[in-house]
């Protein structure tokens, strides 16, 4: 597989680092610096020039499988994903975006993928809070929701009750409840929650608090 990537910088030369084993590379880098220091040290094609002009994409594009724009500025991997999938059809474009608020200008605009270093930090951090036996599993994608699991408190107002005899806060879905001995239900309105369940929920992200407090700290 032929990838080709559009700036040398510190995350590329991560990335290019891990791949080279597997995979083809082109980098396209125009600071001097930068493309001689993955030449020197990678094992990597390297082209020195600018990422948005057509003519330096046109033949590094030939037979390309991806496109990786890598560089600092959004713009800049705005413009060199168009040209590589508008004018040379490589099939797959991926952009760094720098600012968050950009991702959704990139979706319009054609690119195929594009990540935020501070949204993929955020998410990570999201998906590491605990509020002392509630973990977030999963965040929903372009959501507000997230699935998390924890273990029915004893003294929670819910231990006893029946999905349809509690009254969960709005947005709240119990979708799997593990039992002591190890059973795993996908429940109805009659499943009856027991202390120390293992309930996984889909709830919204303003509410974890309240579930945390009602069937967890309880």
């Amino acid at each position: 597989m032929k990838l080709v990537i559009v700036g040398a910088g510190k995350v590329a030369y991560y990335m290019i680092r891990e791949l080279t084993r597997d995979y083809e590379i082109v980098i396209v880098e125009q600071d001097e610096a930068a493309a001689c220091k993955i030449a020197n040290q990678l094992n990597a094609v390297v082209v020195r020039g600018d990422g948005t002009s057509a003519a330096v994409l046109e033949p590094v594009c030939r037979n390309a499988d991806m496109f990786i724009a890598l560089t600092g500025k959004d713009e800049n991997n705005l413009i060199a994903c168009q040209i590589a999938k508008r004018m040379h059809h490589v099939p797959l474009t991926i952009a760094r975006v720098n600012n968050p608020k950009n991702l959704e200008v990139m979706q319009k605009f054609g690119v195929d993928k594009s990540f935020s270093g501070t949204k993929v930090l955020a998410e990570m951090i999201e998906q590491e809070v605990d509020y002392q036996g509630l973990r977030i599993v999963h965040v929903i994608t372009h959501s507000d929701r997230v699935l998390v699991e924890f273990n029915l408190s004893k003294t929670s107002r819910a231990a006893g009750k029946t999905l349809l005899e509690y009254d969960f806060i709005s947005g709240a879905r119990v979708v799997v409840i593990t039992k002591e001995d190890g059973e795993v239900i996908t429940p109805d309105g009659s499943t009856l929650m027991n202390a120390d369940d293992l309930i996984m929920m889909v709830c919204t992200k303003k509410s974890l608090e309240t579930i945390w407090k009602d069937m967890v700290k309880a």
